[in-house]
C-alpha cells in the first residue's frame, strides 16, 4: 500500500481519449447518414424533374417475320439454313418430297393426276390439229374466191369492195393459222414433259414403291421427286419449327425468318396507354424509344387507339386499377442506325415524350367520331397533315 500512487491526470487523459474517439465515431456516422440523405433527396429531385420534363410509356416492338409454310403435304429431307444463319437470295433453304404421289399410289380407285393430265394434253392436241386442217381449208377457199373476184373485176362484173373484204378475211385467217400452229407447238412440248412424268410414275409403280421409301434420299433424287425451296430475299433465320426427315402437313410452319428490310418486316413500336394518360400523346408526336442505357432511337406516333390489350403484370401499377390499355402505334423514323438485335418481335422498350415539345392534348384534338355519320377530322390534325405534305 505504501508503493501505490493514484494519478488523476492519467485517468483524465484516458477519459478524454475515449470521449474523442466516441465523438469521431458519431461524426462519421452523421456524415454517412447525411450523405445517404443528400443522395436520396437528389434522386427524388431528379425523379420529380424527370416526371415534369418527360412522359414515359411501357411498350414493345412488333416485327412480322416471314414464315415458310407447306403449301401441300410434304416430307422434308434436308434443312440447309438453321437458327441464326444468314440467308441470301438464291440460297437453298430446304429440300422436300411432295406426298401427293403417295396419296395417288395408295388410292386404288383413283387415277394418277399425271396420267389424267397427259391424256388431256393429247386430247387437246388432237382437237387443235383437226382445227388446223379446217383453217387451212378455209384459207384455200378464201384464196379461190379472191382469184375469182379478180377475174370478175377485169371483165367489169364486180367492184373492189368484195375483194377488199375477202383480203381482210384472208389475213385474219392467216393469223389464226399461225396462232394455231404455235398452240400445237406448245402442246407438243407439254405432252413430251408429261410423258416423262408418266414414265417416272410407271417406273415407280413397277419397282414396288411405298410410303416408306420417302426417307430414302438417294432413291428420291434418282426418281427426280426431290424439290427445293429457294430464298428470294436477304434475311436471318429466327426459328426452325421442324427437324430434318419430318412430315409436314399443309399449312404447317417449316422455317421463320426476319428480313433486313424494315418495310417488308412491318416493324412498329406499340405503347400501352391507359385512359388517364392518353392526354400526353397524339398523332404526329415524336418519341424516343429506349432499349437500354446505350441503345435508343426515335419514332413517330401514327395511330392512337388502334386496339386494346391487357397490360402485362410486370408493367401494372399496384396502386391503379387499370389493367386494360389502348395501344398507340409508332413508326420508326428513317435514316437511323439501330442494332439488329434490338428490333426483334416482343422486345420491351420505354417510349419517352418530351413535355417541353408537346402540350397536353385536349379531347377535341383527337380524331372524332360523330354518331352515326362516322369520322370527323379536327382542324388541328388537318393543318398538321397539310404542313407535313408540304
Amino acid at each position: 500500500m505504501k508503493n501505490f500512487h493514484f494519478t488523476t491526470e492519467h485517468k483524465q487523459a484516458e477519459i478524454e481519449q475515449i470521449l474523442w474517439q466516441r465523438k469521431k465515431k458519431i461524426a462519421k456516422q452523421q456524415l454517412f447518414f447525411l450523405t445517404i440523405f443528400i443522395f436520396i433527396v437528389f434522386i427524388v429531385i431528379l425523379y420529380c424533374i424527370k416526371k415534369v420534363l418527360y412522359t414515359e410509356f411501357d411498350g414493345y416492338v412488333v416485327v412480322h417475320n416471314v414464315r415458310f409454310r407447306a403449301s401441300e403435304d410434304i416430307f422434308v429431307h434436308d434443312i440447309y439454313k438453321h437458327n441464326g444463319e444468314l440467308i441470301k437470295p438464291g440460297d437453298t433453304i430446304y429440300s422436300y418430297v411432295s406426298l401427293g404421289w403417295f396419296h395417288e399410289i395408295g388410292d386404288i380407285n383413283s387415277e394418277s393426276e399425271v396420267v389424267v393430265k397427259s391424256r388431256d394434253l393429247k386430247l387437246q392436241y388432237g382437237l387443235a390439229y383437226q382445227n388446223l386442217a379446217v383453217i387451212k381449208t378455209r384459207l384455200q377457199e378464201i384464196k379461190r374466191q379472191i382469184d375469182l373476184e379478180d377475174h370478175n373485176i377485169r371483165f367489169g362484173l364486180s367492184d373492189n369492195v368484195h375483194k377488199l373484204n375477202l383480203e381482210r378475211e384472208y389475213k385474219e385467217t392467216e393469223e389464226e393459222l399461225k396462232s394455231q400452229q404455235r398452240k400445237l407447238y406448245v402442246l407438243q412440248n407439254a405432252i413430251n414433259e408429261s410423258k416423262n412424268a408418266v414414265d417416272r410414275l410407271n417406273s415407280v409403280n413397277n419397282s414396288g414403291f411405298t410410303i416408306q421409301d420417302v426417307r430414302d434420299k438417294k432413291k428420291m433424287k434418282e426418281l427426280g421427286m426431290v424439290h427445293y425451296s429457294i430464298a428470294a430475299d436477304s434475311s436471318l433465320v429466327t426459328k426452325n419449327w421442324i427437324s430434318e426427315l419430318s412430315l409436314v402437313l399443309r399449312g404447317e410452319d417449316i422455317l421463320e425468318t426476319q428480313s433486313f428490310d424494315l418495310e417488308k418486316d412491318n416493324v412498329y413500336v406499340m405503347a400501352y396507354v391507359t385512359p388517364k394518360r392518353a392526354k400526353y400523346l397524339n398523332r404526329g408526336f415524336k418519341a424516343t424509344i429506349i432499349v437500354n442505357d446505350d441503345v435508343e432511337y426515335t419514332a413517330t406516333v401514327v395511330s392512337m387507339g388502334a386496339r386494346t390489350e391487357e397490360i402485362p403484370e410486370a408493367y401494372r401499377n399496384n396502386l391503379s386499377k387499370d389493367h386494360i390499355a389502348a395501344i398507340a402505334v409508332l413508326r420508326i423514323d428513317d435514316k437511323q442506325e439501330i442494332p439488329f438485335w434490338s428490333l426483334v418481335n416482343g422486345m420491351p422498350v420505354i417510349i419517352r415524350f418530351d413535355n417541353r415539345d408537346y402540350k397536353e392534348v385536349s379531347p377535341e384534338e383527337y380524331l372524332q367520331l360523330t354518331t352515326p355519320r362516322g369520322l370527323k377530322i379536327p382542324e388541328a390534325v388537318k393543318n398538321h397533315l397539310y404542313n407535313k405534305k408540304r
